[in-house]
């Protein structure tokens, strides 16, 4: 831990040869830059989850939920759309300066943008809306800071390096409520400032992100951040390669297993986007709740969620060399994921309605609560009970955590040393597409309820995970050693040995 605060360089990772005292510092210097950058990136999402409804009523009191669902999709479309293309200019360029550089500025702007909206005189909704997808694009970010991380670890350093990414990000999602919240006090009148624009308890999130934007800027000056290819000097003197090209190029691209991780990443966003959007409505049409009752008992679990997640990851590099990482990965991520889908079909015989009779359902004032006359599934199917629920939602934050950061990690080894930015677009897409198909669980739900919600999210998730139990041998990275003078080369992998 105190070689990690200070950055100092070990004697172990001295005898390696790979790099210099200073060169080692300077590599991790970089890396903490880009952890920043994937912090800033998730801040953007979580500073304005809270606020953003009330933001659009108040430009436009007209605006409907269905556009409020517009402007949560369109940031992911946006990344979705232009990671590939960033992904591909990365593996073109010596340096990844230049996109990160230009990602940063657009997101500045993004957020300037954000903040004056009220300056317009018309058509404010959809400038949020196009203020909220240039936000998108501008995440595209999190696919070359994954690329970076790839080329700038050796492979015993890559996954704690992305399990503190990981952490990163998440405090981002952490933070950004909590920042919104503090600014609350400013009001909806707030203050003007020299008389140029005004700052209410609104558009604070959006003049924070551009502070930060602005400081991230000077964080990517030569001075403080610099390319570390550390990866291909590590992997040429294992080889005894005389070239970047010829060492990536000696390892034969896994295009199964690969495929399994991008599956096991959509996945596993697929369902933690949809459960995250279906919270609230099982909250208020299976536990009789009310308003008030449900965002008071949610932000109390799903804090609980993150904090466990922040957990996780700080354990994961140690609990990855105790176990294979695989092992973690296919039991402690996909098997407690089709755990949690499980967990959540619905067990007994009386239906919702019965038990919302039972209870009351109706406030003081006589407005009705539970499951709504339209959702005529409610009056055959048993509720979900409040402690089903609660230990669904702690196994999907233990998957997800696990699963999110570790099938990063087996992708990144899976692919090599070799330039990886159209490759983590690949994975940053998929991500994207969940995120934005994630929220369709809702009409699942509504239209045919809780046995087919879930019944389907325990096939889908248990046939990803016998997936990957059956192959799992696959997923370990090619190694590839230097050959010595009495045998010819060998590739070594972790599951057998290649001659």
């Amino acid at each position: 831990m105190v070689k990690w605060i200070t950055l100092k360089q070990s004697d172990k990772d001295r005898s390696l040869g790979l790099e210099t005292g200073a060169e080692y510092r300077q590599r991790w210097v970089s890396i903490r830059v880009v952890y920043f950058i994937g912090f800033l990136m998730f801040l953007a999402f979580g500073i304005v989850a809270t606020g953003i409804w009330p933001y659009l009523k108040s430009l436009d009191p007209s605006v409907s939920k269905v556009f409020l669902g517009y402007a949560f999709a369109v940031p992911p479309l946006g990344q979705l759309i232009f990671s590939p293309f960033f992904g591909w200019w990365t593996n073109k360029l010596t340096s990844i300066r230049i996109p990160l550089v230009l990602l940063v500025i657009i997101f500045t702007i993004a957020n300037v943008l954000y903040a004056v909206i009220e300056e317009f005189e018309d058509n404010r909704k959809y400038i949020l809306l196009i203020a909220r997808g240039l936000v998108g694009i501008a995440t595209s970010a999190v696919t070359i800071c994954r690329a970076y991380i790839s080329s700038a670890t050796r492979l015993s350093e890559r996954t704690k390096t992305i399990s503190l990414m990981s952490l990163a990000q998440c405090l981002g999602l952490m933070v950004g409520p909590i920042m919104q919240s503090l600014f609350s006090g400013i009001g909806e009148d707030g203050f003007q400032v020299f008389g140029l624009f005004r700052v209410t308890m609104y558009n604070v999130a959006g003049w924070i992100c551009v502070f930060l934007g602005l400081f991230n800027l000077i964080l990517l000056l030569p001075a403080f951040f610099k390319d570390s290819p550390i990866a291909v000097k590590e992997a040429m003197k294992s080889q005894g390669a005389t070239n970047a090209k010829e060492t990536w190029k000696s390892i034969e691209l896994q295009y199964f297993s690969i495929t399994i991780m991008v599956t096991a990443f959509s996945v596993l966003m697929l369902v933690y986007v949809a459960f995250q959007t279906l919270l609230s409505p099982i909250a208020l049409d299976q536990f009789n709740w009310t308003n008030e009752e449900s965002l008071f008992y949610l932000g109390i679990l799903m804090t609980a969620g993150a904090l466990i997640s922040c957990i996780l990851f700080l354990m994961l590099d140690p609990l990855c060399k105790r176990f294979s990482e695989t092992n973690v990965l296919v039991y402690g991520a996909m098997l407690a994921l089709f755990v949690s889908q499980l967990v959540m079909i619905p067990v007994g015989s009386e239906p919702i309605t019965a038990f919302l009779e039972n209870s009351g359902n109706s406030t003081g004032n006589g407005t009705a609560l539970g499951c709504p006359p339209t959702q005529e599934w409610c009056s055959s199917i048993p509720p979900i009970g409040k402690v089903q629920f609660t230990i669904s939602y702690t196994l999907l934050c233990i998957s997800f955590s696990i699963g999110t950061t570790l099938s990063q990690a087996v992708f990144s080894k899976l692919l090599g040393p070799r330039p990886q930015g159209t490759w983590m677009a690949l994975l940053t897409c998929a991500g994207s597409a969940a995120r934005i198909l994630g929220p369709g669980a809702v009409t699942v739900y509504v239209l045919s309820g809780t046995y087919w919600t879930f019944g389907g999210g325990s096939v889908l998730t248990g046939l990803v995970f016998v997936w990957m139990w059956v192959y799992r041998n696959r997923l370990q990275p090619i190694v590839v050693v230097k050959p010595s003078t009495a045998e010819e080369m060998k590739v070594l992998n972790p599951s057998k040995l290649v001659q």
